[in-house]
């Protein structure tokens, strides 16, 4: 009997639930879509102008027939051009979308984000840039990155409008973060596709290696200092000479690393500006090294003229 009951019962839920769900969706109600846009045009021409990636589309109607915008329409702002010569003209969003997403008259667009779009027809015109790594690494305790994140490749062609190729150097990957790292990393990345609606890339996926090893700490002795930017009729005398350094690496990288690779130098326009007698160097070390201690920590200079 009791069991009977609880069959009851699950079945006088279910049924409520679908009354509830069709009364509600038989209501009407507004919500706020984003949809890409893509503008499409002939060679040899290109499209300028601050185009955004995405529309904000507020939609009212039916609950039912909002259903549909997440399961039949393929929701897109897909503008053609086709251009014989450089010109500029506006697009007005929502008008544009009324007349060609087909929506039922039980389903409207109420507002759309930004309301019009400044299209401006350049020459297309094709570069090579480079991709810089848009990362953030937290290693563990005890481990870090040797040397800089690597891609393959390390710049890519696009094409597109000149007036936009003449302001682009380079272009960033899309932004990631790895946390807890303690081992080397091997993966795929996307160049960020901030202005992927209005360029050519030649390729959008590269190959990104980063080098993780364990903390070490060496020492390396008799470093020379070398005085930079000195005129051809002075000579200094350095007090003394030559500098040991302790550096904080990766284990591998410390162990590979002579002292010859080390430079460490003095700026003598550093000399002039100094009111104190002494300096510290400046040294060239490997990428991911970190300087932990110097001796002495600062050199006496003498300046003498040359005959």
């Amino acid at each position: 009997m009791s069991k009977f009951k609880y069959h009851i019962l699950i079945a006088s839920l279910l049924l409520s639930a679908v009354l509830w769900i069709s009364l509600n969706l038989n209501q009407n109600y507004e919500i706020e879509k984003t949809i890409p846009v893509k503008i499409k045009i002939n060679k040899p021409f290109a499209v300028s102008g601050n185009i955004p990636l995405n529309l904000d589309v507020k939609f009212r109607g039916i609950g039912w027939n909002l259903i549909r915008l997440f399961t039949s329409f393929n929701l897109e702002f897909t503008y053609d051009i086709n251009s014989k010569k450089k010109d500029q003209f506006i697009i007005v969003t929502k008008e544009y979308l009324d007349n060609n997403l087909g929506l039922s008259q039980n389903l409207q667009i109420t507002g759309v984000y930004p309301e019009t779009l400044y299209v401006k027809i350049e020459n297309y015109e094709e570069k090579y840039v480079r991709i810089n790594p848009n990362l953030q690494i937290n290693c563990m305790d005890g481990y870090q990155i040797v040397g800089k994140p690597e891609l393959k490749p390390d710049s890519i062609k696009i094409g597109g409008a000149i007036d936009i190729l003449k302001m682009l150097n380079h272009l960033n990957t899309k932004s990631m973060v790895f946390d807890k790292v303690n081992a080397g990393i091997s993966r795929k990345i996307n160049v960020s596709d901030s202005l992927s609606n209005i360029l050519w890339f030649s390729q959008s996926e590269l190959d990104l290696k980063i080098n993780i090893e364990p903390t070490a700490e060496k020492e390396f002795t008799n470093i020379e200092i070398n005085v930079t930017e000195l005129p051809e009729d002075k000579e200094v005398l350095l007090i003394p000479q030559s500098v040991s350094i302790q550096l904080k690496g990766g284990v591998n990288q410390l162990a590979g690393i002579e002292s010859g690779r080390i430079k460490a130098f003095i700026d003598y326009r550093k000399i002039l500006s100094d009111s104190t007698g002494s300096l510290t160097p400046v040294f060239d070390i490997p990428p991911g090294c970190t300087v932990i201690s110097i001796k002495p920590e600062t050199i006496q200079y003498v300046i003498k003229k040359k005959y």
